[in-house]
């Protein structure tokens, strides 16, 4: 498998787009009960297991199964265990399948590359299947259209105010995050490779990965962002806790005790004579 064979599988999960099957569309909620159980799935499932697992009969659950089928949501490959007769089948969702395809893939590649040198053609790859990236005449509209690009990509991407932003959430990676952590670098390699289309003076200066569950938040380093001043208060639960905990002032050391083999000076004062207040008695 080539090297770039993991840029290839994150386009083709950016690429899985489309409305949830739910009560408002065609089949309603047994279609969707259909969809929920395959990509709960951690493995391909027969027709028996999901009609078991949704209280639907065999046929019925075929008729939801070809619908899905045609709606690009789920795969199916046949059963090589299966015996003479009509074709078993296997299911699986699509996202499901690619997130699998995926992790085969980074395992494949880490085991040739070093993860920077994976992580940058990777995201190479996937940017050059994505969406076009054009031109940008302003920092603001670069830091749109890579906003917009990564909601393309399959994020759920916001900007703040400022422009030196972008919150990303419903990450469809996530679930690969502890055992492939690499895939976090592809995405900053990735956002790396967004703006530098834009021929904009904004790159990316650090991801942070979940610093709340499902949500990360791209640092964007611009010229036109710095602040005037920065005004900064100190921490007054920290300072009022110091003050609680502040241990008391120890007690001065007493002086040594003198070394028992050591000469010692004596220092005589002179005190002065103090008259006696009786009158003398000459003696006649």
């Amino acid at each position: 498998m080539p090297l770039h064979s993991v840029g290839r599988a994150l386009a083709r999960i950016s690429s899985i787009r489309g409305p949830r099957p739910g009560p408002t569309v065609a089949g309603g909620d047994s279609r969707a009960a259909v969809l929920e159980f395959i990509e709960a799935a951690e493995d391909v499932v027969r027709v028996e297991e999901i009609a078991e697992a949704v209280g639907l009969h065999a046929n019925t659950v075929r008729g939801h199964l070809d619908a899905l089928l045609a709606a690009g949501r789920i795969t199916r490959i046949a059963d090589q265990r299966a015996t003479r007769g009509r074709p078993h089948w296997l299911y699986s969702a699509t996202a499901s399948a690619s997130i699998r395809e995926l992790a085969r893939a980074l395992d494949e590649e880490l085991d040739r590359a070093s993860a920077p040198e994976v992580a940058r053609l990777a995201a190479a790859t996937w940017a050059e299947a994505g969406p076009d990236v054009l031109r940008a005449d302003t920092i603001d509209s670069a830091v749109d259209r890579a906003t917009q690009a990564l909601t393309d990509f399959g994020f759920e991407a916001v900007r703040n105010p400022v422009g030196d932003e972008i919150t990303l959430r419903s990450c469809p990676y996530a679930e690969l995050v502890n055992e492939h952590p690499v895939i976090c670098d592809i995405h900053a390699e990735l956002l790396g490779e967004v703006l530098a289309r834009t021929t904009q003076p904004v790159t990316l200066a650090s991801l942070d990965v979940f610093p709340r569950p499902g949500l990360c938040v791209a640092h964007l380093r611009r010229p036109d962002a710095d602040p005037e001043w920065t005004v900064e208060l100190a921490d007054r639960t920290s300072r009022e806790r110091v003050a609680r905990t502040k241990p008391a002032p120890e007690a001065e050391p007493a002086p040594p005790a003198p070394d028992a083999g050591a000469q010692t000076s004596t220092r005589t004062t002179n005190t002065p004579e103090v008259p006696d207040p009786t009158p003398s008695r000459r003696k006649k």
